[in-house]
Formats: structure tokens, sequence, C-alpha cells
């Protein structure tokens, strides 16, 4: 038995772009492309995975969920896929945080360049916050702080809305999507006039979660008509999407146009017809996608260790290449072209780490979830 879920390879691939558009957006640099509005609303890319997050969870489990379902079963396959990488990042930083402190007996780093003047264990590695990191209720209980694994805080969101739009199909079946779309919407609205009674974080996510909801039922009912409109059509359109995003971002367009501008890629790549989807079916597009989540949960410890080290090597040789802060933003300072080497570099460490993580974490901790979740009952014994 599988999850039933409607294979959407093609927006897969754009998950992987989207993933590697967020590890860009968390290096910083003097060189031009590491610095501006565009890079800065990189960041975006995060909004897309709640737009996308919402469209596949409605897809796989909409319909099934409101036709009964087991809510804890679909917490567990929920959970099977996200918590266990997470888990092993936020193991990795506590050893790496005991190490500090074991090499500073407890106080701060004395001649050991970025590490110096630090405390182990305090800003966002604060023991108090493991056990609410380790268990993701973080965007939850200490809204507006980044804690341990930092961009877990968007898987800390997602876990709550499984929870939240399962609840509202077990009880409401269809007319679930009347609450949570017009949630959205409203989530989206507070983001444009800003709010200090619920974090951007956990608005971001309504928004663009419930947007996905609503995407999906869009394509539900209506999907078909992407297939009858001509082929030069879906072409041009398909060449657009990406030049129109960037520019979007570059224009500095509010959450609310942004989560629209995705829903409406999500919709129109869901056919997979034209040449960019053909594109992104190719093998290097589709191996992105499949590293995605470990993509994005790995590279803030491969880039930040990364720069640790070229810190200390240039402190010992005396020279100025990047502007390194264990817990503080790194700067690369070296000319454009070296810049861009060292991203290139960069980015395919935390790709080799994303692919070991999803060959000993992430694959095998999902295939054990859904042999555990999705096995048959077995038969009532006879009495």
């Amino acid at each position: 038995m599988t999850e039933g879920r409607p294979k959407f390879r093609v927006l897969d691939s754009w998950r992987g772009l989207a993933a590697l558009a967020v590890a860009v957006n968390h290096l910083h640099g003097t060189a031009f492309f590491l610095s501006g509005t565009l890079h800065r609303n990189l960041s975006f890319a995060v909004d897309f995975f709640f737009v996308l997050s919402g469209f596949v969870i409605a897809a796989s489990y909409g319909r099934r969920l409101s036709d009964g379902f087991g809510l804890w079963r679909f917490m567990g396959l929920r959970l099977g896929r996200v918590w266990p990488l997470h888990a092993t990042l936020v193991l990795a930083y506590l050893a790496l945080e005991t190490a500090f402190w074991l090499k500073t007996g407890g106080g701060t780093g004395e001649n050991l360049g970025v590490l110096s003047g630090r405390v182990p264990f305090t800003g966002p590695r604060e023991l108090a916050t493991l056990p609410v990191s380790l268990f993701l209720l973080q965007a939850w209980l200490y809204p507006w702080r980044d804690l341990w694994n930092a961009q877990s805080w968007s898987i800390s969101v997602e876990v709550g809305l499984y929870l939240g739009i399962a609840l509202l199909w077990k009880a409401l079946g269809p007319r679930a999507y009347a609450v949570a779309i017009p949630a959205a919407f409203a989530a989206l609205g507070l983001l444009l006039v800003g709010s200090d009674a619920i974090s951007d974080q956990i608005l971001r996510g309504i928004g663009g979660f419930g947007l996905g909801l609503g995407c999906w039922l869009l394509h539900d009912r209506c999907g078909r008509t992407f297939g009858t409109l001509p082929g030069p059509l879906m072409a041009l359109l398909e060449l657009a999407a990406l030049p129109v995003l960037l520019a979007a971002a570059a224009a500095d367009w509010p959450y609310l146009a942004m989560d629209l501008l995705f829903g409406a890629t999500l919709l129109l790549f869901a056919g997979e017809r034209g040449p960019v989807s053909r594109l992104l079916l190719t093998a290097p597009l589709v191996w992105l996608g499949t590293l995605s989540y470990g993509l994005y949960m790995v590279h803030g410890l491969v880039f930040g260790r990364v720069l640790d080290v070229i810190g200390i090597v240039q402190t010992r040789l005396g020279a100025t290449w990047v502007s390194a802060h264990l817990g503080g933003e790194d700067l690369i300072l070296l000319p454009a072209l070296p810049t861009l080497a060292l991203c290139i570099v960069m980015i395919g460490t935390a790709l080799l780490a994303a692919w070991i993580g999803w060959r000993l974490v992430e694959d095998p901790a999902r295939r054990w979830s859904r042999r555990l979740l999705l096995a048959p009952l077995p038969a009532p014994r006879a009495t």
C-alpha cells in the first residue's frame, strides 16, 4: 500500500530550485550577486515551500482524511518524513557546542580566532531551548527566535499546520477549505498591515499553506483547462515563469502578491506540459528535488563550518578573506570571481552533505515510517 500521492515530479524539481535559492540567500558578501534586494528576497523561496506543501498535502491526504484516514497515522507519516533529519541536525549542533564547551573549559574562547569571545550554550543554542527545538515546537513557543538549526523554524510551522488542517478535515470534511482559505488571506492581510500579536513566521505559514490548499482545489476542478491550451502559449508561460518570479522578488512585492504568484506557478507546472517542464524532468534537476529537504536543512551547518575554518586559517596567515562570527552573519570579502568559486564549492559541499543525510537518515526513516504506518492491519483473531 502506498500513500496515494499524485506524482508532481516537476513540482519536486521546483522544490529543489527553491532550496537552492534559500541556500544562496544565506551566503553574504561584498560581491554584487550576494547583496541587494533580489538576493535578500530569495528568502521568499520559503514561502514557495509553504504554498507547495499545502498543495501537495491537499492532493495526497485531503480526501483521505475526510473519508476516515487516521489522524495519528497521517501525523506519523509526516513526522517520519521531516523529523529524523531535523533531529540529526540538532544533535550535530549539540555535539559541536559540547566540543566548544570542552575546548574553552566552559568559558569564552581565547586565541581561537572566530570563536573568541563567545560563550558556549548561549544565544540561539541555549540548553533551555533544546527540548523545544528538538521536538519542532520552537516557532510556536519561541516566536521571533531561530533556535539551534535555524531554518527548522519553517518545519516547526508546517508540523503545526499539518495537525491543524488534518483536524479540520476530520471535523468538517471538504468544508475545511472554507475555513482554511479565508484564514490564509487573513494571515497574508495581517502581514501587509503588520501585527505584533502573531509572529510573521506563523502568518507566512498559514498564508502560504492555505493558499496552496486553494490551488489544489483549482487544479482538481479546473486542471484540465491547461491541457487544452495551445502548445506555444504553454511554452511562453513556462519560459516567463522564472523571470517573472525573480522580477517580482527584485521589486520587493509583498507576501500576498508573491504567494499568489507562487500559486499560479504551481498550477501552470502541475500539468508538466511545456519545454521548461521537460527540462525540470531531466535527471540533475530531479535529483536536486530529491535532495531539496536535505539541502534546506544542512546548508546552514555546512556554510557556517566552512567559513569558520576559513576564518581560523586566515587569522593564522594574516589574511582577510571572510568576516566570520560564530552565531553571527558571515561575510565573504573576496572579489567577485573568487567569491563565485567559493560559493560553488560551499553549495557543492552542502549538496554532498544533503545526499549523505538522504542516504543515511532521510530515506531510511521515510521508508520505515511508511512500512510501519501503511501496513495493512492484522485480521481479527477468531474466538
